[in-house]
This record gives structure tokens, sequence and C-alpha cells, in this order.
């Protein structure tokens, strides 16, 4: 019996161990970019006033909808749930929005300088590629994705 209360109380404060997760979606609930292992994953940095960030929207879109590669659209500004619903109702956002939760874990790319910024992550979550600025159908199409 003490050795069962032991191990319960090991795997206990190994959990609350473990970082916080990296970002959070409108609803306020937690995402890691775990969640997203085994498919490439593109990551597009965004504000609401930048206006190549959601002229590039729709490429982000159709990308997504393709389904080699899945697409996160990390807004670069604190915005409320109500913000980001209307954000995308707005642009007709249809990747997933999420935001960066402070004290959450190191994300496994730098926080941009310059927007737009887009990261491209492996299947293993590591990253690949870094493309600075707006994306078009030549830039998507130089990804390295894995071929179907």
């Amino acid at each position: 019996m003490p050795r069962t209360i032991w191990t319960l109380a090991l795997v206990c404060l190994l959990g609350a161990c473990r970082p916080p997760a990296e970002l959070s979606n409108p609803r306020g609930e937690a995402v890691s970019l775990s969640q997203f292992a085994g498919k490439p994953l593109l990551v597009n940095y965004f504000a609401q006033w930048c206006a190549p960030c959601l002229r590039e929207m729709p490429l982000l879109n159709a990308l997504h909808a393709e389904g080699r590669v899945q697409v996160l659209a990390l807004s670069f500004d604190a915005m409320t749930s109500a913000e980001l619903d209307e954000l995308a109702r707005r642009h007709d956002i249809r990747v997933p929005i999420m935001q960066r939760n402070d004290g959450g874990a190191p994300l496994p790319f730098p926080r941009p300088g310059q927007l737009p910024t887009s990261y491209l992550l492996d299947g293993e979550g590591k990253l690949v590629q870094t493309l600075v600025g707006e994306l078009d159908d030549a830039r998507l199409a130089a990804l390295t994705l894995p071929q179907p």
C-alpha cells in the first residue's frame, strides 16, 4: 500500500512539473503544438492591423483545406475571444486562430520582428523553414513539404 501512495505522489508531481501549453484558442482552451504532431505545421504570425497579413489569409485557408499541411494563425497582439471571432468572421479566416500563452512552454521559433512571418515545422515539431513577408502562390509552392 505505501508503495502505491509513493507512485501516485510521483505521478502527480511529474504532471505538475509539465510546462503550461504554449497557445490558447479563442475559447481560452490550452493548446500545445505537440497536438499537431505527425504532419507539417505552418504557424503564421499575423495582426489585425497588418494589411499583408490579412491579404494572405485566403491562401492560408486554401493551403489548410488542401490537407498536406496544417495551418495555424497566431495573433501577434493579445485579443479577446470576441475580437478574435469577429476578426475571423470579417476576414473569412478558416484556419485555427491561436494566441501565445504568457508563461507557456517556449516555442521552437522566435517572436517575429516583422509581420507577416510564417514558420514551417515538420511532423516532429522542428523548425524547417522561416518565411518573412507576405506569402503568395510562388512562395507557398516553394515550401519544404512532403510529397503526397
